[in-house]
């Protein structure tokens, strides 16, 4: 250190003769944190470091000075000699400023904002630079994460102005905080008169009467939908040519993040002929009031009907407790709505409402069943009558429709007829399976007798056809016990034995200690948890059957590269249904056939044992106590069986 200045040594070249200020300047700039500070000799070698260029850069000033500071570079600027760039530009405007991306003592890179200023002597002479970097990072990170969102703002702004600038039934235009109009679409143009250059920076008083500008209207609207977010109403505006017209009027309130009022949106529909329509229908009404109003007392009190009026496009404009009743809606909800609303979606795509209006208009009258939707989206089936309405002169005023849900007649009688086809099935598949087990009985006994006869006939020469013997076994059990599975499917359809309170986990093991035999050879791990339900009222023989064929086709059809894991569990799913769930490790299913197992002899796998009776054994047994069964399965992976029980 120079003993008289108290400067750094590597500073006494460029200013050897500093006084007592100067030198305290220099230790200020040591000490800044913020900013690297540093100084260059005219070749680019670094002479001096603060604090904040080692915090910036890493290096501290006995790793740094004396190194070219082209090392803060990345190898690209390196090669294309941007350093050396950099003082050449100083040296000749005096200053060069630059933004950029640098690297740390860590091989981190960061973005800074670099100045480098030219140094001369007392005869101009060139001494060295000095350079001043700060770490922008986060601040381009920023700008970076800014440009991005503003580049997807402005493409989705850019398709919401498209869209709304194609409108024509509806004047859809944003106004600013004080109500000036800010943009316009055709459909603003169409209804109000006004074209975007005539109309932009007006305030939106215009569209109203003189009137209500005095009294302060148009303010006190925007003032409402500031308050509360959003004003509605329906009034006379008016447009440029001066004439008047009904509109319906939408304003929203408009906010950034910062919760602030930027603006409203605001939307106006025409309805000047839904207004003359519903004068004309007041003025109508008035002359027929008072038997209309004991005809209106009528309708209201009517229940079991859904009755109510359409204007001619088909907008509801009257509704009674029946049509609230069936159709679902309140007169507040529906009122003003198109009657559409009603149909499937099938029927709108084929203009069926339509059709439905022309033929009363054309005929007088239009009737028709079919299916409705009601509010909360079930079907209902109905008779509809809709009639068309005119007044003296002959002019359509609009239509009465009257609607009665025969929705549960429809379904007794669709139930009627599937259970006396199910019956006449079920009656024809018994006789033939009680005809066909009955006469294979007796082939069956004999066949097994002449086999025991040919075993003794042959003698000692049996053992050379043991294995075909054996063969000729197995097919005569295997046959025998398909016979018996049939005479098991008769009983089930003829079963009347009593429901009763069954352990379902004594049962399990009941069911479980008849099959050890079965389970044992197969290796096979058979679990149950019954915890949340434990009993079950149902027939106790019944539900062994259940449990013993879902256990045992869940062990048959088990995957041979793994130990066969069966797990039963019960689940309340609702107040009145139990869910018995019975999941394997197995084969798995293809999506394909999943609704096919539970058909009679239907077996996925022919490899696999058994007479393919059992699941559809399982759902006779359901089918006559009203549960249903389901599958769901993945290949490679196990099924698993859901019986929904009722509980009583």
């Amino acid at each position: 250190m120079n003993k008289e200045t108290d400067l750094p040594e590597s500073l006494e070249f460029l200013s050897p003769n500093l006084n007592k200020e100067e030198a305290d300047y220099k230790l200020v700039i040591d000490g800044i944190e913020d900013y690297g500070i540093f100084m260059l000799n005219t070749d680019g070698h670094i002479i001096s470091w603060n604090q904040g260029a080692q915090r910036i850069k890493g290096y501290t000033a006995d790793e740094i000075i004396g190194q070219h500071f082209s090392v803060f570079y990345t190898r690209d600027a390196i090669l294309s000699k941007y350093p050396q760039y950099e003082l050449r530009m100083a040296e000749k405007d005096g200053k060069f400023e630059d933004s950029g991306w640098r690297i740390r003592k860590d091989g981190s890179t960061f973005w800074a904002n670099v100045i480098i200023t030219a140094m001369r002597g007392e005869h101009g002479e060139l001494i060295g630079f000095s350079k001043v970097t700060r770490d922008l990072s986060l601040r381009k990170k920023a700008e970076d994460d800014l440009y991005r969102a503003f580049q997807e703002l402005k493409e989705s702004e850019e398709r919401f102005r498209l869209m709304v600038e194609g409108v024509r039934d509806y004047a859809i235009f944003l106004l600013d905080a004080a109500g000036n109009v800010a943009t316009w679409n055709k459909g603003a143009k169409n209804i109000k008169g006004y074209t975007a250059d005539e109309i932009i920076g007006k305030h939106i008083s215009r569209f109203y009467s003189s009137e209500d500008v005095e009294r302060g209207y148009p303010q006190s609207v925007l003032e409402e939908a500031r308050k509360n977010g959003r004003f509605e109403g329906e009034g006379w505006r008016y447009r440029k040519d001066g004439s008047a017209f009904w509109a319906s009027v939408v304003i929203t309130a408009i906010y950034n993040k910062e919760d602030e009022l930027i603006g409203f949106s605001k939307i106006t529909r025409d309805l000047t002929d839904r207004r003359q329509l519903e004068q004309q229908l007041y003025r109508a009404n008035e002359e027929m009031r008072e038997s209309e109003e004991r005809a209106r007392l009528l309708i209201e009190g009517v229940k079991d009907y859904a009755i109510f009026m359409l204007t001619p496009e088909g907008y509801v404009s009257s509704w009674n407790k029946g049509a609230e009743r069936i159709k679902g809606y309140t007169a507040s909800e529906i009122i003003g709505k198109h009657f559409s609303k009603f149909y499937s979606r099938e029927a709108l795509e084929k203009g069926f409402p339509k059709y439905e209006l022309e033929q009363a208009k054309k005929d007088g009258r239009f009737e028709d069943e079919g299916w409705r939707i009601r509010k909360d989206g079930t079907a209902i089936w109905v008779n509809v009558v809709i009639t068309a309405v005119y007044n003296k002169a002959g002019k359509l005023l609009g239509f009465t429709k009257i609607t009665k849900d025969l929705s549960e007649k429809r379904k007794n009688e669709e139930l009627m007829r599937k259970n006396q086809e199910l019956l006449k099935i079920n009656s024809d598949l018994d006789n033939f399976v009680y005809a066909a087990s009955h006469d294979l009985k007796s082939p069956i006994s004999n066949l097994e007798g002449l086999v025991n006869l040919l075993k003794e006939d042959m003698g000692d020469e049996g053992k050379k056809h043991e294995e075909v013997l054996e063969r000729i076994d197995h097919s005569i059990n295997r046959l025998r016990k398909v016979i018996t599975d049939l005479t098991d499917i008769t009983k089930v359809q003829q079963d009347t034995s009593q429901a009763e309170e069954v352990d379902l986990q004594e049962l399990f093991d009941e069911v479980v200690d008849g099959m050890s035999d079965f389970i044992s050879a197969s290796k096979a791990s058979v679990a149950a948890d019954f915890r949340e339900q434990n009993t079950l009222r149902y027939s106790r023989k019944n539900l062994r059957s259940i449990l013993f064929n879902l256990i045992s086709n869940a062990i048959k059809y088990a995957s041979p590269d793994q130990k066969p894991e069966v797990k039963l569990k019960t689940q309340v799913v609702t107040s009145d249904t139990l869910l018995l769930s019975v999941t394997d490790n197995g084969l798995g299913i293809e999506p394909g056939q999943q609704q096919k197992i539970f058909s009679m002899f239907k077996r996925m796998h022919q490899h696999v044992e058994g007479s393919g009776l059992g699941l559809y054994i399982v759902k006779r047994i359901l089918e006559n106590s009203g549960d249903t069964i389901e599958v769901e399965s993945e290949v490679g992976k196990g099924s698993t069986f859901k019986v929904y029980f009722k509980l009583a």
